[in-house]
């Protein structure tokens, strides 16, 4: 008896993750707000990662071809200063094949109502969960967004006041919740400008000081 309801509650909890996904239909919304938050810092580096906050818009085409813009804002780059930018890029996701994911909801017309009610569950259960999983890999695979393009800013406080612009490559991937997304967004940025202005001197950056990560958890409201 136990068993069975085990299996019932992991089919039940698949269909609803499954449903609640998918309410909001993809070929309505086209952009979004997002607000983010996470760590940014350089590789290799002992002065270890600060607090990343960022703020965007996105809007996208049938196609999945679109654009981001927003504001983001860092309390502590390179142990100088506060930093503040302005993000601006070109973006690419699998949106156009959103439409490809079924919806439908599972006909328990095909199974044999013998089978469901004196059986163990056991097939049954493990069916249903395998489809549950692959749903949710197809969806995940389904959500993924490709953006680049550049962050002008300023480095500012007690110790610079200097502009900088970097080169920003990222990845993102979400899952989708009525109107709202969750999205986990690793990206790497490149440092176009060489120097940090810091009054009567300028620090000059490395090589391996031009490249920093960052790696945020984003919410989204679909629009």
């Amino acid at each position: 008896m136990r068993r069975s309801v085990l299996c019932m509650t992991a089919i039940f909890l698949f269909h609803i993750l499954g449903a609640s996904a998918q309410i909001a239909d993809p070929e309505t919304y086209h952009n979004n707000i997002e607000a983010a938050a996470g760590i940014h810092g350089v590789p290799n580096s002992n002065n270890g990662a600060a607090l990343r906050l960022d703020l965007s818009y996105g809007y996208f085409s049938r196609n999945g071809i679109g654009f981001r813009v927003g504001a983001t804002y860092t309390p502590d780059m390179y142990e100088i200063g506060r930093a503040a930018g302005m993000p601006v890029a070109f973006a690419w996701r699998t949106f156009n094949i959103d439409k490809y994911y079924s919806t439908d909801t599972i006909d328990y017309d095909d199974y044999n109502t013998d089978y469901i009610l004196h059986q163990d569950f056991s097939d049954y259960a493990k069916e249903q969960i395998a489809t549950g999983f692959a749903r949710l890999l197809t969806h995940i695979a389904n959500s993924i967004e490709f953006d680049a393009g550049v962050t002008p800013g300023c480095i500012f406080g007690n110790k610079a006041n200097s502009f900088y612009m970097t080169a920003d490559l990222g990845l993102k991937t979400s899952w989708r919740i009525w109107r709202f997304n969750l999205s986990l967004n690793p990206a790497m940025h490149y440092m176009l400008t060489d120097k940090v202005d810091m009054g009567r001197y300028k620090v000059n950056l490395s090589s391996w000081e031009k490249w920093n990560l960052s790696l945020t958890f984003g919410v989204s409201f679909m629009l």
